[in-house]
């Protein structure tokens, strides 16, 4: 894989220059992924700047879109095709020279969910495929090139699961069940194959949205129903069995956020919601963002016009590595 920007395609080494690229994001924009910078200067300026747009060398990819990209300790699985009953699974470094095209087991379906983790005790990257209505489950081993199904299963009662983040090379998701309505945080362990339990939110609620922070830690934002306001929590501790929160920003707001869709600078204290405003009319939307920090601050800023295109969607923060595939 290859990009535009230069500053995409250097390869290094040096994990003092991947620290300091950690404000650095996935986005996934118009059917492409791109890696963006974002800060705030002094508490007004807030800077989202495209760094480049993520193409293949592989021609048989040319005019591929992405539906869904996944990110894990520097790698990439996209689920791309060219038509939208056309599904392939790509895994790459960015940093890297040549991608990992997955061969599937059997046909892949556009509602299938993946993830991507680490098998911790025999050291090799896994992809973890959920499908069908009834939630089936296939484990993909990056080593062995090859498709197994577990023995764990995920159950029927889950009426909606949100798209999964990594965190300590496990994938975490919010869902809601089908029977309460109310949402909650569970994991698939890679290295043990199957599901944790369900584990508590900092709040009783219906819409929550799951971002993770430097794939060390969670963050999930909340904004109640009977209160103008929103909510953002961050995990003191994580593990696929446990979970503590802590309360990183709350704030007062009026406006009702639809996307929930979002990202956190836990140094600068300050949040930044995606969103979407259809006040100029249906058929134009507008790319907006809400930046929220201390003290009740927060402010909108335009993004751009984008008629009758999907919202950006943040998938995660990006620290470049040097893992490669084979």
């Amino acid at each position: 894989m290859r990009s535009t920007c230069k500053k995409w395609y250097v390869l290094t080494k040096d994990q003092r220059f991947a620290k300091k690229r950690g404000k650095e994001f996935l986005m996934l924009m118009n059917r492409r992924v791109y890696l963006i910078g974002v800060n705030l200067h002094n508490n007004i300026d807030l800077s989202i700047k495209c760094r480049g747009r993520l193409i293949s060398r592989d021609e048989t990819a040319q005019g591929f879109y992405v539906s869904q990209v996944f990110h894990c300790n520097g790698l990439l699985l996209s689920v791309s095709g060219k038509t939208i009953d056309d599904t392939r699974l790509v895994v790459c470094n960015p940093y890297g020279v040549k991608p990992k095209w997955i061969n599937p087991k059997d046909n892949y379906g556009r509602l299938d969910i993946f993830s991507l983790g680490f098998d911790k005790l025999c050291g090799s990257y896994k992809i973890l495929r959920i499908y069908d209505f009834d939630n089936k489950l296939q484990i993909y081993d990056l080593s062995s090139n090859s498709w197994m199904i577990p023995r764990d299963t995920l159950g029927r009662d889950i009426e909606y699961m949100q798209n999964g983040v990594s965190s300590k090379e496990n994938t975490y998701w919010c869902a809601r069940d089908k029977q309460s309505q109310y949402c909650f945080l569970f994991c698939f362990d890679f290295t043990r194959e199957r599901f944790g339990p369900r584990l508590p939110l900092p709040f009783n609620g219906a819409y929550v949205s799951l971002s993770a922070v430097k794939e060390e830690q969670l963050a999930v934002l909340f904004q109640p129903s009977d209160k103008s306001e929103i909510e953002i929590w961050v995990t003191n501790k994580i593990e696929p069995e446990e979970v503590s929160w802590s309360v990183f920003l709350k704030v007062e707001m009026k406006l009702r956020v639809l996307s929930w869709n979002f990202l956190i600078d836990k140094e600068k204290k300050f949040a930044v919601v995606f969103d979407k405003d259809k006040a100029k009319g249906f058929k134009t939307n507008y790319d907006i963002a809400y930046v929220i920090g201390e003290n009740g601050y927060y402010r909108r800023v335009d993004l751009r016009e984008s008629p009758n295109k999907p919202l950006c969607r943040i998938v995660s923060c990006y620290v470049p590595s040097c893992v490669q595939i084979e």
